[in-house]
């Protein structure tokens, strides 16, 4: 179900004043992921064979979820992130010198820089993951911010407020 990293970056900044809280109910789970965020549009979800996926944006925020199979025997969290993080960690366009982890007792949470040229101009895009284990069920939860002047304070939002379960 994993799909290639899509870089969307809207003509719109982001404002600076958060939308409130959002909930996506993972469908025939029974349990939710809720976070702070930008009003979201352009919100896509899609299920297969008790996999979800969940994508939204507003201007230069961007979000994507994935509920899935676990992929080995490990439950942890770190489990999560070690599986996810092996493999979209060797990203080239991943600035490495930004990469920085920290664990809470919810998640694992890897926070980077991607950069690339879009147009002829160098974009900087400010990533965080998210990755948890719960009720069977493996999740990446992904966030980027194009606009400097706003990362911070969109990424602290979510970070404080990401929740999930029933």
């Amino acid at each position: 179900m994993r799909r290639p990293l899509v870089f969307v970056v809207g003509l719109a900044t982001v404002a600076t004043a958060m939308a409130g809280n959002v909930e996506v109910k993972i469908p025939k789970e029974g349990w939710s992921i809720s976070f702070d965020s930008p009003p979201l549009s352009k919100k896509h979800d899609s299920k297969k064979s008790g996999e979800y996926a969940f994508s939204a944006t507003s201007g230069e925020f961007n979000l994507s979820l994935f509920v899935e199979k676990p992929h080995n025997a490990g439950m942890a969290h770190k489990d999560v992130y070690q599986y996810y993080w092996s493999r979209g960690g060797e990203n080239p366009m991943i600035a490495k010198d930004t990469v920085k982890e920290s664990e809470t007792e919810h998640y694992v949470r890897v926070q980077y820089d991607m950069v690339t040229t879009l147009a002829g101009m160098s974009v900087r895009l400010t990533n965080v993951n998210y990755f948890f284990a719960f009720q069977g069920k493996w999740v990446d939860v992904h966030i980027s911010v194009g606009d400097p002047t706003t990362a911070d304070q969109i990424i602290a939002a979510f970070d404080k407020s990401l929740r999930y379960g029933s």
